[in-house]
């Protein structure tokens, strides 16, 4: 357990080669690229169109509406989904420092974190330049995404030190998360309102990443998250650490056999 938290304790006092690292794959990721880190903002913006375009018409939803909601919702679902599928390839992806070096499991971590956030920070660009096309109107509230999305990077920043030694050891895991994360995708509203579903609780009040997508969200369409939705994603966070601290304490010792 003290390992564990001693990990944990190195991680954030060397935040800065995490931050460095970060930085680090954002460029190489996009060397000689024109539009660099904005070629994932403008898959995101087209896909909204897209998709925009054929459930509004399915809905029954204004288009401008929609795209809005759609934008708003997809921007949350793609900082979750970016965070939990390279969480479970984190320590595949450093297994040779891990071999080399007594490198932190938290600064891996933390290194994931940081690139995420940077790529979050230009789809919102991305996502608000939509919404400024097509006239919606943010206000002052819309300053709550930035708590919003750093709540949901520290629910991120525990699940990969969770993910990644448990897919390290199992290595049909990752298959098993991505498969999930697919069908948590549908049964979650995001490209559908929760108001569709409001006599399946199971489906929004009982998911905890609707609340943590509400977060970003709700801001963004013009009103704050509820205190619910703060809650659950308070109590995630908790329970995140939690089981970050036990997995690192069984499986820290053990790490360089699975690699």
């Amino acid at each position: 357990m003290l390992s564990a938290i001693g990990d944990l304790g190195n991680g954030v006092l060397q935040w800065r080669t995490s931050y460095k690292l970060g930085v680090q794959d954002i460029d190489l990721r996009y060397r000689r690229s024109v539009l660099g880190p904005f070629w994932i903002s403008a898959s995101l913006v087209a896909t909204v169109l897209a998709l925009a375009f054929v459930f509004g018409e399915v809905f029954r939803q204004d288009f401008v509406d929609y795209v809005i909601f759609l934008g708003a919702g997809l921007l949350a679902w793609q900082l979750i989904l970016a965070l939990v599928n390279e969480g479970c390839g984190s320590i595949a992806e450093h297994s040779a420092f891990l071999q080399n070096l007594r490198m932190p499991l938290s600064v891996i971590a933390g290194r994931i974190v940081f690139r995420n956030a940077i790529v979050f920070v230009h789809n919102l660009i991305a996502i608000v330049g939509v919404f400024f096309l097509f006239g919606a109107h943010l206000t002052w509230t819309a300053l709550w995404v930035f708590p919003a999305a750093l709540m949901i990077l520290a629910i991120g920043y525990f699940l990969i030190l969770v993910l990644g030694p448990i897919c390290a050891r199992f290595r049909d895991i990752p298959l098993v998360v991505q498969s999930a994360m697919q069908v948590i995708f549908f049964m979650t509203p995001i490209f559908w309102q929760p108001s569709a579903m409001a006599h399946r609780p199971m489906l929004t009040l009982a998911n905890p990443i609707y609340h943590w997508i509400e977060l970003v969200r709700a801001p963004l369409l013009g009103h704050e998250a509820t205190w619910l939705n703060w809650q659950v994603a308070f109590w995630s966070c908790g329970v995140a650490c939690l089981l970050a601290i036990i997995t690192l304490s069984v499986t820290r010792k053990r790490l360089s056999l699975w690699l």
